[in-house]
């Protein structure tokens, strides 16, 4: 920190990036990140304090414009582009990226964060154009990322900025080229054995007492649909819609809620419709016995307990199945697993690989891809144990 100074004593929205000083403020529903060509001194983050200020006021009445965001950085407008001396700036480019890009928002927020955190201390007030490959290689040793799962996230983004400057012809060349992912070890499924399963809904039928039950009846849907949750959390049952076809007894999973988000696409951009048995049927018809035995007035199936509101995310759902592994001495995994546990189950059972790769939404390469091991139920026991005959 400069001259002595704290996190703690900075003005609001004001805060010292690796020896630059960076504010932050809303507009427009976003929220820019802004690297001030100040030095970070006690004059230089005044000056940050009352530049931050005059853009705010301005953004209040309706009257900020980009022009007043690029004299902030220290820009010359020209043709409607943000220049410098120099060129168009990295941060330019990477906010143009970002208002760009039309995914869903929580992917959005995670290359906001892995730009902000990771590449704007860097390269924000770095013309596009002088960034080289190697300049890229070096910052990606320095930054020590702690996996390759990490870095390869973050190299999202980074892509991302460096193709929009390549598509609006800032840069000639690709600086990114030759910059690989790392590989990453596939892990394999973990699912729960058919008993685990039905021990840990055993021990949540006998511990789950009034409102709580609603809890019991969601894991009985979750093990024997196999929908991811974000797909289970989207599910409606309405006047107006419902996703239950209860004459040809199956799910439509079209939609996903993550955080309370709705996308209209699932993770594979792919509906289908889930056969249903007697199991995940009761599931269904104690879901929305709940909610009319509450007066629960929602367009969505799963309602919180606690707080009446469609479940926001995975968390409180997740706290009972973690609660009941650890009573029964079961060994950890994710809630998620449910879904991994339903295709086993099903795989096991000698049940039509197309069917189980249908009824997940997997094609049926992905389905012998990850699920392999399980496609000859008990013969693979059976051909080990041939290795112990004499």
């Amino acid at each position: 920190m400069a001259n002595g100074t704290s996190d703690k004593s900075l003005p609001a929205g004001v805060r010292l990036r690796d020896g630059a000083i960076e504010i932050n403020f809303s507009h427009n529903k976003e929220r820019y990140f802004i690297t001030l060509p100040h030095s970070p001194t006690a004059e230089g983050i005044s000056a940050a304090a009352k530049i931050r200020s005059e853009l705010k006021t301005k953004a209040k009445w309706g009257i900020l414009s980009d022009a007043d965001i690029a004299n902030a950085r220290g820009f010359e407008i020209e043709d409607n582009s943000v220049i410098v001396k120099n060129g168009v700036l990295f941060q330019e480019v990477a906010q143009k990226y970002l208002r760009q890009w039309d995914g869903d928002i929580n992917t959005k927020k995670g290359y906001v964060s892995a730009l902000n955190y990771h590449w704007m201390p860097h390269l924000a007030l770095m013309p596009i154009q002088d960034i080289t490959h190697d300049d890229i290689r070096e910052l990606i040793i320095l930054k020590e990322f702690k996996s390759a799962k990490t870095l390869n996230n973050c190299l999202v983004s980074l892509r991302g900025v460096f193709d929009t400057a390549m598509n609006n012809k800032l840069i000639s060349e690709n600086p990114m080229n030759g910059i690989e992912n790392k590989k990453i070890q596939v892990s394999i499924p973990d699912p729960f054995s058919r008993a685990e399963m039905n021990a840990l809904l055993d021990w949540l039928d006998k511990n789950s007492q009034g409102e709580e039950r609603f809890y019991y009846w969601f894991y009985q849907l979750a093990f024997w649909t196999g929908c991811r949750p974000s797909e289970l959390f989207a599910l409606r049952d309405s006047q107006r819609q419902s996703d239950i076809d209860w004459f040809n007894e199956t799910l439509r999973i079209s939609k996903a809620r993550v955080r309370g988000v709705e996308k209209n696409t699932t993770k594979t951009h792919n509906a289908r419709d889930v056969y249903l048995n007697d199991r995940s049927k009761l599931a269904l018809q104690e879901l929305i016995n709940f909610k009319k035995e509450h007066a629960i007035v929602s367009e969505y199936l799963l309602v919180c307990p606690e707080t009446r509101e469609p479940i926001y995310a995975e968390d409180t759902p997740r706290a009972r199945l973690v609660k009941a592994m650890k009573a029964l001495g079961i060994r950890h995994r994710p809630a998620y697993n449910c879904r991994h546990t339903y295709a086993t189950m099903l795989l096991m059972d000698g049940i039509n690989p197309v069917f189980v790769a249908d009824q997940l939404g997997h094609s049926l390469e992905m389905l012998m891809k990850r699920y392999a091991k399980w496609m000859h139920g008990d013969k693979n026991r059976i051909e080990m144990s041939k290795l112990n005959t004499k």
